[in-house]
């Protein structure tokens, strides 16, 4: 017979389904903007969005009626409550509130555009990922990383590839990357995000306003740490936060060697060692950002002349000790994709990565149930 957690797993797995797909199929289409650009398939589509006042994401009903799961928050009274303000915060806020407060530039690609091009806008605004729009249908298809390009110009060194249609590259994509509109709760976006790594961010099924990141949410909760409650001071090992495998590569090994490893594995960093076994640094899809069609050749090129090592006191550490809001504020004052735990050798043992600490969010805030 199935578990009482198994039942309670399916069940929010299928509300959590339903409600990506009727947020996602029922957009706002009073707004028209960006069609403009249909009759040029290989311009980039900028559209600009002024967010609300901070407050305009947040409503003033509260959620009552709640009761925790077992073994899943602590028993004391006031505990129970931070927890309950938590997931008041995560589903009575919007996403428009995290969203960039400054007008948003985000740029969008045709679906015909190619290769080429897409890379050449992503060196332009330092970025690693856009979003492709099928501007003849008037529909948002994905996302494009510079991962993707990569391992497409990896598996095809065609001298043909770099024309391939940016639409034709999104078949090999390991990611749906699932959009959300602005007036989307923030608890879906943490749901999403324990799948992708950033989420587009839409006022309608073609115009994307801005690009919401794990670090996003990170720096948001951060902002609301005391909703955390005494798990706010707790160590991360008990949390079970900490990693219980760690992917490493040598320092010697190849560029393409490194991004086929985040392919295999399906995840975003990977501990780059020296000879001795000793963590040196970081290796992730932000250090390609600067790759082009023209440097492709740096892919076969070994790691330690691609990236460029931090000093060792600058490498972003915590111990299985840490506190979660110790923790927390050095993914935000690093900008930090992942924190490594190493031995008194240095050699990593362990590591708390932003995939790790949506699962949590979003375990804290669906771990209560009605009465």
């Amino acid at each position: 017979m199935a578990s009482f957690n198994t039942i309670l797993k399916v069940f929010g797995g299928a509300i959590g389904g339903a409600l990506i797909y009727y947020i996602i199929t029922t957009g706002n289409n009073n707004n028209n903007n960006g069609n403009s650009n249909n009759n040029n398939n290989n311009s980039n589509n900028t559209e600009e969005h002024q967010n609300t006042d901070n407050t305009s994401g947040l409503t003033s009903s509260g959620r009552s009626g709640r009761r925790a799961l077992v073994n899943s928050i602590n028993n004391s009274s006031s505990d129970i409550g931070s927890i309950h303000n938590l997931i008041d915060l995560l589903q009575n806020t919007l996403i428009e509130y995290i969203l960039t407060q400054e007008t948003s530039h985000v740029i969008t690609l045709d679906s015909q555009a190619t290769l080429d091009y897409a890379l050449m806008r992503m060196n332009e605004s330092n970025v690693t990922s856009l979003p492709i729009v099928d501007l003849q249908h008037k529909k948002y298809i994905g996302m494009l990383s510079i991962v993707d390009i990569a391992t497409f110009l990896g598996q095809f060194p065609s001298v043909e590839s770099p024309n391939t249609p940016v639409g034709e590259v999104l078949k090999y994509n390991r990611e749906p990357f699932l959009p959300l509109f602005v007036n989307s709760p923030i608890q879906l976006l943490i749901h999403i995000m324990t799948h992708q790594l950033q989420v587009p961010i839409m006022s309608n099924e073609t115009i994307v306003v801005d690009i919401v990141s794990r670090l996003n949410v990170i720096k948001f909760i951060n902002e609301n740490i005391d909703e955390l409650g005494s798990k706010a001071n707790s160590s991360v090992r008990s949390l079970g936060l900490l990693s219980k495998e760690i992917f490493s590569i040598d320092m010697d090994s190849r560029v393409i060697d490194a991004i086929n490893l985040l392919n295999s594995e399906q995840i975003t960093e990977l501990a780059v060692i020296d000879k001795d076994g000793k963590l040196i640094g970081t290796f992730s899809p932000s250090d390609l950002r600067k790759l082009s069609i023209y440097s492709f050749n740096q892919c076969y090129e070994p790691i330690s002349k691609f990236i460029k090592f931090p000093p060792q006191d600058q490498l972003i550490l915590v111990s299985p000790s840490s506190t979660l809001k110790a923790t927390i504020r050095k993914f935000v004052d690093n900008n930090a994709q992942i924190c490594w735990i190493v031995d008194n050798q240095l050699k990593p043992i362990s590591s708390i990565t932003q995939l790790s600490l949506m699962k949590f969010f979003l375990n804290l805030s669906t771990s209560v149930i009605a009465d």
